[in-house]
This record gives C-alpha cells, sequence and structure tokens, in this order.
C-alpha cells in the first residue's frame, strides 16, 4: 500500500498510547482531517483542502493523482514557561549579580592574602583626582574575576575579556607601580594591543609636530611595552585624541604613575622620553589641579641632568667614538628639553628660562641633523637656531626704555637674520608647518618686543614719532601673517600641533587683542579705522572653520581643546565688537589734540549734566567685570589654555 503503514488500535489499556501519526490516521478514518495542521504535503503546498479518502493514510487529492501522500507532521513550539511565581525570585538574583559585579569594579583586589597598609587617598595628590569608590575599598572577593569595564565607556574600546594577554602584563606592571594608591581604572586596562598598535601609528604622525622622541619604523607596541613602558603609556595617552575621556582617564593615570617613579628616584631615558611626549600635547589635557607644566618641565631638566646628557660624546670631541641609535636618541631628549624651555618660557615674560642655549646644543642639533636617521632630523638646526633667535631678541631689548637710533640699528639686524633664516630653509618650512609657524612666531615676537619699548629721546629725534608708528603696523601686520598662515592647514593637522604651536596661536590671538583694546594713544593710529575687531573676526570664524568639530561625548561632559577655543575665542570677539574711537588720546571721539600736542574738547563750551565728566557713565569693561578676562595680563593665555577664563 502506498503511504505510511498502517497502525492498529489499541485494544488493551496496558498498552502503551500510540504515537501521535497513527493517532491522526485512525481518526482521518472516521472523522477526516479537520484544519490545515493536518493536510499533506501535495496538498499544503497547492493550499488546498485535504479530504481523506477511503483508504487509510491517502487523501482523494492523491488517490486520484495515483502519488504517494506524504503524512504533514507539525512541529509543536515549546510552551513557553510560565514566570509568573518565579519572577521574584528571578529579579532578586539579578540584583544579587549587579551587586557583585559593583563589588568588583569597584574594589582593587589583593595579589596576596597579606593585607595592605591603608594609605591616604589617591585624591589628596595634585595629579590624581580618583572617584569616590575607590577612596574607601571594601575587601577583596576571594576568587579571582578580571575587572569588569565602567559603564561609561568609548564605543572604541574592545570586550575586556578579549585583551591579549601582552597587553593585560603591561598593564598589571604598571598597576603594580602605583600599588597601594589604587588600581588603575578599569577604561585604560581593556586596551588591546591592536588599539596599542593603531596609537602608535597615529603618534608617528604626530612627530613631525614634535620631532624629539621619534621611534623607528620597524618598532612595534610589544617591543615598546617591554622596553620602553613610559614612553608607550604616554604615547596612547597623547595618540587617543578620538576619545576624550580615553585621554583624560590616561593623563591622570600617568600623572600619577610619572610622579609615583620620581618619588622614587628614578632617572631612566624612557621616564624623561614619556615626560617630554606628555608635554608636547599637553593642551589637550589641561588639569587646573594637577601638576603644572613648568614643574613638569623643570623636573625634566633636572632628570636630564642627573643622566648628564649634556656631557654625551660627540664627533667634534671623540671622532672615533661609534655614535649609536641611544646615544642619538639621548641628544634628541636633549634638544627637546630645549626647545620646550625656550619657547614656554616666551610666552609668560618674566618666568627663568629653565635651559638656556649653549654650544653643546648647537653641536647635538648639527649632528643629528647631518645623521637624518629620520626625516624630521632635517629641521632639527632650524628649529634651534630659531629658539636661539628668539634668546637673542630677549636679551638685546630687556630693558623698558631704549634710545631710539639703538632700537632701530637692533631691529635691523634681528629682521636681516630673520630673513636669512627663512630663505635658506625656504622648503623645510613647506614641507614641516611646525617649522614655519615657529618662524612667523618668531617674527611676531621681534615686533612685540620692539613695539612694547619706550625711546629715552623720543623728544629730541624728530623722527621718533613716526618710527614708533611704523613699528605697531610692522607688528600688526606680522600678526596678520601668522594668522593667515595658520588658516592653511587641514582639520587632522589641527590635532597634531604641539603645544608650542598652540600657545604661539593663543598668543598672537591675544596680541591682536590687546592692540584693539589696550594699545595707549598715537596720532594716526585708530583701531576702529584700521578695522581691528573686524581682523579679529576674520581670522577666528577662519579657524574655527577649519579644526575639528566638538566630539559627541564631549557635550556632556568637559569641553575639548577646540571646544575651548570656539568659547573663549567667542567672547574676545564679543568684546572687541563695540571698541571706542581712538582718534584722540583720551580714547573719545569729542577729542582733538592741537599743533601744540594739547587736548581740545569739541564739546567745551557744552553744560556738564549734574556736575558729571563727559562719557563718565559709560559701561563698563568686560575685563572690569571679570578680572580673569583681562587680555593684557600675561597670565591670559595660560588661563585661555586651562579653560579658566
Amino acid at each position: 500500500m502506498i503511504g505510511l503503514p498502517h497502525q492498529p488500535e489499541s485494544t488493551s489499556a496496558s498498552e502503551p498510547e500510540p504515537p501521535p501519526s497513527a493517532a491522526r490516521s485512525s481518526v482521518a478514518i472516521g472523522e477526516g482531517r479537520i484544519g490545515n495542521a493536518f493536510a499533506c504535503e501535495r496538498c499544503r503546498k497547492h493550499k488546498v483542502r485535504c479530504v481523506p479518502s477511503d483508504a487509510a493514510g491517502l487523501c482523494q487529492r492523491c488517490q486520484k493523482a495515483r502519488v504517494e501522500c506524504i503524512e504533514h507532521i507539525a512541529r509543536r513550539r515549546p510552551a513557553k514557561p510560565r514566570i509568573v511565581g518565579q519572577t521574584p525570585n528571578r529579579v532578586a538574583e539579578l540584583e544579587k549579580t549587579l551587586d557583585r559585579l559593583s563589588t568588583i569594579v569597584s574594589t582593587p583586589s589583593a595579589p596576596s592574602s597579606v593585607p595592605q597598609p591603608i594609605l591616604p587617598p589617591v585624591s589628596s595628590l595634585p595629579s590624581q583626582r580618583i572617584e569616590p569608590t575607590h577612596r574607601t575599598p571594601t575587601p577583596a572577593p576571594t576568587a579571582s574575576v578580571p575587572p569588569v569595564q565602567s559603564t561609561v565607556k568609548p564605543t572604541i574600546l574592545p570586550n575586556p575579556g578579549s585583551t591579549p594577554e601582552p597587553a593585560l602584563s603591561f598593564w598589571e606592571s604598571i598597576n603594580e607601580t602605583v600599588s597601594g594608591l589604587g588600581r588603575l581604572d578599569p577604561v585604560i586596562r581593556s586596551i588591546s594591543v591592536a588599539h596599542m598598535q593603531l596609537l602608535l601609528e597615529n603618534y608617528r604622525t604626530m612627530v613631525d609636530f614634535f620631532p624629539f622622541v621619534a621611534l623607528p619604523r620597524e618598532s612595534f607596541c610589544r617591543d615598546l611595552i617591554q622596553q620602553r613602558p613610559m614612553v608607550m603609556f604616554a604615547i596612547l595617552t597623547v595618540a587617543s585624541n578620538d576619545s576624550a575621556l580615553l585621554q583624560l582617564t590616561l593623563s591622570r593615570e600617568f600623572r600619577k604613575v610619572a610622579m609615583i617613579k620620581i618619588m622614587k628616584g628614578e632617572k631612566t631615558l624612557d621616564l624623561l622620553q614619556g615626560l617630554l611626549v606628555f608635554i608636547a600635547w599637553h593642551h589637550h589635557y589641561m588639569d587646573s589641579q594637577a601638576i603644572s607644566i613648568h614643574m613638569l618641565l623643570h623636573l625634566c631638566v633636572g632628570i636630564a641632568d642627573d643622566l648628564g646628557l649634556d656631557s654625551i660624546p660627540t664627533f667634534a670631541s671623540s671622532p672615533f667614538h661609534k655614535q649609536d641609535s641611544r646615544d642619538r636618541e639621548a641628544k634628541r631628549a636633549y634638544l627637546g628639553c630645549y626647545y620646550l624651555a625656550c619657547n614656554l618660557a616666551l610666552s609668560e615674560p618674566g618666568r627663568t628660562r629653565s635651559m638656556s642655549y649653549s654650544n653643546t646644543i648647537r653641536v647635538y642639533a648639527s649632528e643629528l641633523g647631518s645623521a637624518r636617521e629620520y626625516p624630521p632630523d632635517s629641521m632639527l638646526p632650524t628649529l634651534i637656531d630659531t629658539c636661539q633667535f628668539m634668546e637673542d631678541v630677549e636679551e638685546t631689548f630687556c630693558s623698558l626704555s631704549e634710545q631710539a637710533l639703538i632700537v632701530k640699528c637692533q631691529l635691523k639686524r634681528l629682521t636681516d637674520r630673520w630673513e636669512s633664516m627663512r630663505h635658506s630653509t625656504k622648503q623645510l618650512s613647506t614641507d614641516y608647518k611646525t617649522l614655519q609657524w615657529l618662524q612667523m612666531a618668531a617674527q611676531v615676537h621681534v615686533q612685540k618686543a620692539v613695539t612694547s619699548l619706550e625711546f629715552s629721546d623720543g623728544e629730541k629725534m624728530s623722527w621718533a614719532p613716526g618710527f614708533q608708528l611704523s613699528l605697531r603696523i610692522a607688528y600688526l601686520r606680522s600678526i596678520e601673517q601668522f594668522l593667515d598662515n595658520s588658516t592653511h592647514m587641514v582639520a587632522i593637522q589641527y590635532e597634531f600641533l604641539s603645544i608650542v604651536d598652540w600657545v604661539n596661536l593663543v598668543s598672537t590671538l591675544t596680541c591682536l587683542g590687546k592692540l584693539v583694546l589696550h594699545t595707549s594713544a598715537m596720532p594716526g593710529w585708530d583701531p576702529v579705522d584700521l578695522q581691528l575687531g573686524k581682523t579679529f573676526d576674520y581670522f577666528r570664524d577662519q579657524l574655527c572653520s577649519k579644526m575639528p568639530p566638538c566630539p559627541r561625548e564631549t557635550l556632556d561632559s568637559s569641553e575639548n581643546v577646540f571646544g575651548r577655543f570656539r568659547r573663549i575665542t567667542a567672547t574676545m570677539k564679543t568684546a572687541l565688537r563695540n571698541t571706542p574711537g581712538r582718534s584722540s588720546p583720551n580714547g573719545s571721539t569729542f577729542e582733538i589734540t592741537t599743533s601744540s600736542r594739547q587736548t581740545v574738547s569739541l564739546l567745551q563750551e557744552l553744560p556738564k549734566p549734574n556736575g558729571i565728566t563727559n562719557g563718565a557713565d559709560s559701561l563698563p569693561a568686560p575685563w572690569k567685570l571679570h578680572p580673569q578676562f583681562d587680555m593684557s595680563s600675561s597670565q591670559f593665555p595660560w588661563k585661555f589654555l586651562m579653560g579658566t577664563v
């Protein structure tokens, strides 16, 4: 018989129950197949009603077509479990699980059964602010459980459980350094080796803007983890620009680790290079509550002095001494200390420079530039010469007043030297933006130093007032050239700018604001007629449009360096928009200066209202309402950098 075998009906109650297919077959004989669920495969395919025939296990259509009637076996879905009575227990178990995970995250796992002495919280240190959960540690669980990531983390971070063994060993070695002061943040412990390698490649591009800690192409993150851990830690910090949370966390942990190593008396080239890299891009993670950048720089200079980096054998002193890559790295780090010390001291007049130019620095730069172990080494001699040039400017115009003729001669000498450097390194400055920025900033520095001088013999020299006006105009033109040059970059290059370039940009914008608000009166000088406010607006808008936009994750938290730039320059733009006229010595358009240099008011015949001097009830300036906004202060650029304006 075609079809399924016939199953006879059971006659005894003690026999086992027949299978469902047999039951359906017996039902089909008497009652037929009811519903689509019991239709055969052929009827289901044609979507027609399956009517059973007289023969068992065969429908009418299959019997008529003389084909095999294949019974459809319905697949029953599993019944849903009844969770009405189990819900409270499951919720309680879930809450207990979450409590255990929270305890694991907030509790440092004890490396041994010996209890550790209780130390003061890390929050008391100026370089670290930790979470309240770390201040009151709870007993660690007996079972070793891997650290769990924080709930707030960047999306680029991998799963902590997938972190390879080399990365875990690296973070464990760093964690041993801070033993007793808490554990490393779970966010940074989850950085994998692949992520480290990606950040390392990002740093290789950034080296063009600070060429004093270069890395060979054949070195990978695994090598740096084992041989140069502090350099690797600093690279991870400065190269993680795409995640503000990760960079801020890394910077805090780096300060903590570096402070512990320094307090333990560690003096290594790895620590010095790591500090230099950390300082070079410090404006991305400025913290007014942490250790200052000047103190970090003094620590670098002290470590370099203890390591004897100023007495490394040179080719001139010992021609037969074989120079290895380690010596060149040490010389490059020593030049980096001088580069930062020179430029950061210039941004704050009156601050003592921690390092000065010497013959050793000149020889180091010349040897590295000739060897060209890395492409950026070719601009090292020019960078050092430019720094020495700015030192020369400081020493030449160190006094507040000078004779006009001497100023004119010295300005001619310095201008000729600057032009010579520019022409001899024209191709280099085109290839490397940081060299171009530094040379333009040096020109602004010369004009600023000359403009701030007072002529002791100005009354005797008839040409002195005109010379002073020409100096101020040249100062304005140098500022415009620097700002125009700063707008010719792509967005990613603004992220790579070192702190020297960023400080020069902030200082130059501040100088332009001072020319509008705080310059002394001078015949022929009027900021309104020169439209200096519009000049500031133009360059500010150009820079803001070229800089990278603020990441989404910083909108609800702290602002990044570009958001801070947009916010503070917008305030400066508002302050410069309504500037009073400066055509008269007192800044009032109702006064003129006669040929005898006497100030005469055009309203002197009008009665004074209520005995109040004309113009005395003007609106207060922004810096009078908020002293921190005073652009004439020497501290304003640093307040700008830290975002405290």
